[in-house]
């Protein structure tokens, strides 16, 4: 089967989506099938086709990503990526990226599965007005709904895309697919004592200190100010915690300037983008990991962090979906309230150096354990079932 997946982002950018879709493409590649990513790149200036990759010049935009496709109708590029001949067009995005996606399933008549993994009204920064919020939210409403109905069918890797759905009022199935991640690649074991210690020097971080983390796009539906007003009210210096944040977005300014505010800059520290392949030092130069995100899909940077072994103090979401992943007290605990947070933050802090490795094998264990079919055979069945739901749209 031939897979054209189209991504607004792809490493050397750093987000789950990145990940999400080199994890697919890897699983379908070892299933025997073909794959040709199309993504965007404010680096190049004209498209460039390299190693199943072709990369779209991109333009600088003040969206989820930072940049966007820049010609996503380009005749050129759209005959180059045709002449793959796709058995089905896998879209993850509906920017640029994603109409180019939907332009080329038209042309080739190719069956669509779109990807939902975030939702349209989280997609600026806290600063915004209101009106401009209200304003780009209804453009993002349209896109997001444009993809929903030029899809053949909807995937997700969490129950809660049903409800962003619901929200852009429309009616659809979403097939659900657990996400996996490289276990092979995101393995503490990987990972010595001076690849450790070489990773905290260069972040600042205190050898002797327990560091949280936090990897993913700064985008306000992360919710890092609960994070960071937590560390400034029920923190001190002399507990010796540490948060690092890894990764970029609308919101990084932001969260520097609260920092400052806050007067906790010797607690907190920025690592920026960085390349996913020193991602799996950096966990493992961590001990534990934070999400307070309330709304959000589970993302990979979640799972890469199990699968390093770190537990995971996550925020209590409404539909308590993070229930199924999170066992509290086994491989992380769910709180509410920051003092809750803080109160976890301080137990894993106190633990010795035997008890962090050995809860480091369980949290590992638990996401193996988990036994989730692989993230591509789950995709080639929904991709037959797009194949049959397209014949009978298109012949109906």
């Amino acid at each position: 089967m031939n897979v054209l997946i189209f991504t607004e982002v792809l490493a050397p950018y750093v987000s789950g989506i990145s990940s999400y879709v080199e994890v697919l493409k890897n699983g379908l590649e070892e299933l025997s099938h073909q794959v040709l990513i199309v993504t965007s790149s404010p680096y190049v200036k004209e498209a460039v086709y390299k190693n199943g990759v072709v990369r779209c010049p991109a333009k600088l935009v003040n969206n989820k990503y930072g940049y966007e496709c820049k010609n996503y109708n380009d005749p050129k590029i759209i005959a180059f990526i045709s002449s793959f001949k796709p058995d089905i067009v896998h879209i993850h995005t509906d920017t640029k990226i994603g109409y180019m996606g939907l332009l080329v399933a038209d042309k080739t008549n190719t069956p669509v599965v779109f990807t939902i993994h975030d939702y349209f009204m989280d997609r600026f920064a806290a600063d915004s007005s209101k009106l401009l919020w209200n304003v780009k939210t209804y453009f993002e409403k349209q896109h997001f709904r444009d993809m929903i109905d030029n899809a053949d069918i909807l995937t997700s890797s969490c129950s809660r895309a049903a409800i962003f759905i619901q929200k852009a009022e429309r009616k659809k199935k979403v097939y659900l697919i657990r996400s996996n991640t490289d276990m092979n690649q995101f393995d503490y074991n990987n990972s010595t004592k001076a690849s450790i210690k070489k990773m905290r020097q260069k972040y600042g971080l205190a050898q002797d200190a327990t560091v949280a983390v936090f990897a993913g796009k700064l985008t306000v539906e992360k919710n890092l100010e609960f994070v960071l007003s937590a560390f400034a009210t029920h923190l001190k210096k002399s507990d010796n915690i540490q948060l690092l944040i890894v990764g970029d977005g609308t919101e990084t300014d932001y969260l520097k300037e609260l920092c400052k505010k806050l007067d906790i800059t010797d607690m907190v520290f920025f690592a920026g983008s960085v390349a996913n392949s020193i991602m799996p030092d950096i966990y493992s130069a961590c001990d534990i990991y934070v999400c307070s995100s309330e709304d959000g899909l589970v993302s990979m940077s979640f799972l890469e962090a199990m699968g390093c072994g770190l537990p995971v103090l996550v925020k209590e979401d409404k539909e308590k979906i993070v229930d199924k992943i999170i066992h509290h007290g086994t491989n992380g605990f769910v709180f509410n309230k920051k003092s809750e947070f803080v109160k976890y933050l301080k137990t894993l802090s106190m633990l010795s150096e035997n008890d962090r490795k050995r809860i480091r094998q369980i949290v590992r264990d638990s996401l193996v354990t988990a036994n989730y079919s692989t993230m591509a055979e789950q995709y080639v069945k929904a991709y037959e079932i797009a194949k049959i739901k397209y014949r009978r749209r298109r012949f109906r």
